[in-house]
C-alpha cells in the first residue's frame, strides 16, 4: 500500500508555490498526490513537476459542478498529468431524496468516465451518517449505485465524526475500496495521524489485508503553512513503518 497526500493539506503553500508543496511531500516519503484544485498551473507544467520529484497523480478532488459543467477540460487536464481517479469532495446531502437523485447523476456521468479509462469516486464527510427513513444518507447513495458506477473514497475521520465505526463501515464496502483517507482527530477537530482517537491501526490492518493500493493523508486542522507542514510531516512518520 502506498502513502499520498491531499494537497488541501498544505492549501496556503499550494496558493503561492505549488512546487514547494510538491518538493516538501516528496520529501517527507509521500509517493502520490491527490489534487483539491490545481491553481491555474497548465496540465504541463504540473506533469512536470510531478516528473521532478517522483511523484503519482493518484487522484484529483473535483468539485460536482466541474465534472458536470466542464467535463471535456477535466478529463484532457487529468489525462495529461496522469491521474484516472476523479473523486467528488462533497454534495449537500439532506434526505432520501437527495441521495437517491445524485445517486442518479453519478450513474449517468460515471458511463462518460469508463469511456475515458477513468473512474467516479465520492469522499464523505460526516452529514451523509444523518438518517432519513431509518437508512444512512451514505447507503441510500450506495444502495441506488453499484460497485462499478461509484467507488467510496471513505475518510474514516469523518465516518468516526458521523457516529459510525470506521473499520466496520469499511468491510461493509470493501468491494468499492482501493483508496480511503487515513486522518485522525476528536469528536471536535482533526490531528496529524496517530495522534487522536481515531482506530488507525484497525483500518490500517484492514486495508493491508484488503490490498487496497492508496492510504491518503489529509491534515486539515493547520491554520498556518508552518503548521500544515509539521502536520503532513508528522503524518508521514507515523506511517511509513505500517503501511507495508
Amino acid at each position: 500500500m502506498k502513502l499520498g497526500i491531499q494537497m488541501y493539506s498544505l492549501r496556503d503553500i499550494c496558493k503561492t508555490d505549488y512546487e514547494k508543496a510538491l518538493k516538501f511531500v516528496s520529501e517527507c516519503g509521500y509517493e502520490g498526490v491527490e489534487f483539491a484544485g490545481f491553481f491555474d498551473i497548465p496540465a504541463e507544467e504540473m506533469k512536470a513537476m510531478l516528473d521532478k520529484y517522483h511523484l503519482t497523480a493518484m487522484g484529483s478532488h473535483t468539485p460536482w459542478e466541474t465534472i458536470e459543467k466542464d467535463f471535456d477540460h477535466m478529463v484532457a487536464y487529468n489525462k495529461t498529468i496522469g491521474n484516472t481517479r476523479i473523486i467528488c469532495p462533497w454534495i449537500d446531502l439532506k434526505t432520501e431524496a437527495d441521495a437517491k437523485a445524485i445517486a442518479e447523476k453519478f450513474n449517468a456521468v460515471s458511463e462518460q468516465l469508463k469511456a475515458q479509462g477513468m473512474t467516479l469516486y465520492y469522499h464523505n464527510h460526516s452529514h451523509e451518517f444523518e438518517q432519513d427513513n431509518g437508512k444512512y444518507l451514505m447507503d441510500i447513495l450506495g444502495e441506488n449505485t453499484t460497485k462499478d458506477s461509484l467507488k467510496f473514497e471513505l475518510d474514516v475521520y469523518w465516518v468516526y465524526r458521523g457516529g459510525v465505526n470506521p473499520v466496520r463501515y469499511m468491510k461493509k464496502y470493501a468491494d468499492r475500496l482501493d483508496i480511503f483517507h487515513i486522518k485522525d482527530g476528536d469528536k471536535y477537530d482533526g490531528t496529524p495521524v496517530g495522534m487522536g482517537e481515531v482506530d488507525t491501526n484497525g483500518v490500517l490492518e484492514f486495508a493491508k489485508a484488503h490490498q487496497m493500493a492508496w492510504a491518503v493523508v489529509e491534515a486539515e486542522s493547520g491554520i498556518t503553512p508552518d503548521k500544515q507542514m509539521e502536520d503532513v510531516r508528522l503524518s508521514a512518520d507515523f506511517l511509513k513503518d505500517k503501511l507495508n
